[in-house]
């Protein structure tokens, strides 16, 4: 006996389908991870949601014509490799009867088992302590200038995620592995309380791939526990890591007394050179300032060299200096491909602190790199 029956579109179909998959772990141990639950609603609406306990994903689909309540649970990934591999531009029928799904289009057809909807896990978002709207292009934006420096599985938990701290109607977004700082900051335009949260860099990763580079708007909520983001057609939320990040305004020196004057393409293509014959293990390279150049070189362990030498500009006629300080390079690269202006600035103390490298002209992106002995 058909319990349900829906036609779709496949291509209405794959999309909240691929999102709500991207999450699922067919290995897990734990029942229902690898699954999804559909919800389908009287009022024409079909709900898609995955989780994988420490993420949830829902989606949905509006104006489906004759839908009646019903909810099941069925292999994700499976159903989801099913309907993309049917006929593009046609439409897939559904039939949901008998803890299985007939699914069919054209001469194509598949019977899958599904189970009831009983104990599906969900992550409960009841209340929310703080709720504000960001555009896509600057979640992604902000991401992308700081999700490289969050730590992998440090036993220092707070480490291993991404800060998102609230401070006077400033949005601050911190990352750090304990070697590098990376600070984006942002200008809300409404008046909320000083809030923060640690979202975990899994998290960051998943929610990266749902994000466009347009001026839609985000939603975003947050509680103790957890951080939801509403899109138009998906929510997205994700538990938190409940542990106190360090006040990482302390670690930023307050005065440098050295600060010089970059081109960026140049330093980023002598860095790129120069790393061809760099230590595959301690991947260290040398900077020496001295006065009005900046000399950058290398070696291996098989004795290999390389050098070149760039010129630099000292920021307001400072006196002469000689620095000579190690870095990974990676570390400096990652930095320089994220800083847009022609100019960058960097700004040292001495041969062995932190460097603080920014955009000459913009402001909201500041980096601290930690030095290495070579």
């Amino acid at each position: 006996m058909i319990e349900n029956n829906i036609i779709i579109s496949r291509e209405l179909l794959i999309k909240p389908l691929k999102y709500v998959t991207n999450i699922i772990n067919n290995k897990s141990i734990y029942p229902n991870i690898s699954n999804i639950l559909i919800d389908m609603l009287n009022n024409g609406s079909i709900f898609f949601k995955s989780t994988n306990l420490e993420i949830e994903i829902s989606s949905f689909i509006k104006n489906i014509s004759n839908i009646k309540k019903y909810s099941i649970i069925i292999e994700g990934k499976k159903f989801y490799n099913i309907c993309r591999s049917l006929p593009k531009n046609h439409d897939i029928n559904i039939s949901f009867s008998n803890n299985q799904a007939i699914i069919s289009s054209q001469n194509c057809c598949f019977n899958i088992a599904t189970l009831p909807a009983n104990n599906f896990p969900t992550i409960d978002f009841i209340k929310s302590d703080i709720e504000f709207n960001l555009k896509h292009k600057i979640i992604k934006k902000f991401i992308y200038a700081t999700y490289f420096s969050i730590a992998d599985n440090d036993v220092r938990k707070y480490l291993n995620g991404l800060l998102l701290q609230i401070k006077n109607n400033i949005l601050n977004i911190v990352s750090t592995d304990g070697h590098r700082l990376s600070i984006y900051t942002y200008s809300i335009n409404k008046n909320i309380i000083n809030y923060y949260a640690i979202i975990p860099k899994k998290s960051i990763l998943e929610l990266s791939k749902l994000l466009n580079n347009t001026n839609e708007l985000i939603n975003i909520k947050i509680n103790k526990n957890n951080i939801c983001f509403i899109f138009n057609n998906l929510t997205f939320i994700s538990k938190l890591i409940e542990n106190n990040f360090p006040d990482y305004e302390q670690i930023i020196p307050k005065f440098f007394h050295k600060v010089i004057k970059i081109n960026r393409i140049e330093f980023k293509n002598s860095l790129n050179r120069i790393s061809i014959l760099v230590n595959e293990r301690t991947k260290g390279v040398t900077l020496l300032f001295n006065n009005n150049y900046l000399k950058i070189f290398s070696s291996n362990i098989n004795n290999e060299k390389a050098e070149e030498i760039l010129k630099i500009e000292k920021h307001n006629n400072e006196k002469k200096y000689n620095i000579n300080i190690s870095f990974n390079i990676n570390y400096l690269i990652n930095v320089i491909n994220i800083l847009e202006s022609e100019i960058i600035k960097i700004s040292f103390i001495d041969n062995i602190s932190s460097i603080k490298i920014e955009d000459y002209y913009k402001k909201n992106k500041i980096y601290l790199i930690m030095p290495m002995k070579i």
